[in-house]
């Protein structure tokens, strides 16, 4: 099973699996395991990523289902990872705005999405609440050139917009 695709600045493919980890595949097919740590602790659920411009990988583990046990880790270029925050519930779905300052989340099992902010150093602040009632199980997420943001449900077959001024529409 494999969970979201994410592809790099050197166009290398990043493939989220959560019982191999993060595989990395390269421009002629090879692959190979990236990650099945951040760190000293194990991935679980590795769901979803997205790349910034200088190559820092952001990244879900979802954790287990309603156990409160995901996070958000970044991997740098070079592969070390770092959890930026967690617990968290289900965490899914990722988008990052163009001036890179800005990564949203969805919290699949609270049927929410969050904003947090990309501090100078790739950490991020606290986690704020941008939507919720988002469907039923919120799943992936993806930004426009306008700033919406839309968030596409597993469950609810839906996909909700959401514009800059938090107004939701489906």
């Amino acid at each position: 099973f494999c969970g979201g695709l994410a592809f790099s600045p050197a166009d290398e493919m990043f493939v989220c699996n959560p019982a191999l980890g993060i595989v990395r595949v390269t421009r002629d097919g090879r692959h190979s395991v990236f990650a099945t740590h951040a760190g000293e602790h194990k991935l679980i659920c590795p769901n979803f990523g997205v790349f910034d411009s200088a190559g820092n990988y952001y990244v879900t583990d979802s954790g287990q289902w309603q156990k409160r046990n995901g996070c958000l880790i970044r991997f740098t270029p070079a592969g070390r990872g770092t959890i930026l925050t967690g617990p968290l519930g289900y965490a899914n779905g990722l988008a990052l705005n163009s001036d890179e300052k800005t990564l949203f989340m969805v919290e699949s099992d609270m049927d929410s999405v969050f904003r947090f902010s990309i501090r100078a150093d790739g950490a991020v602040g606290s986690p704020e609440l941008f939507a919720d009632n988002c469907g039923r199980l919120p799943d992936g997420l993806a930004l426009d050139a306008a700033g919406n943001l839309y968030v596409c449900c597993y469950a609810s077959d839906e996909i909700w917009r959401i514009n800059p001024g938090r107004e939701k529409s489906l």
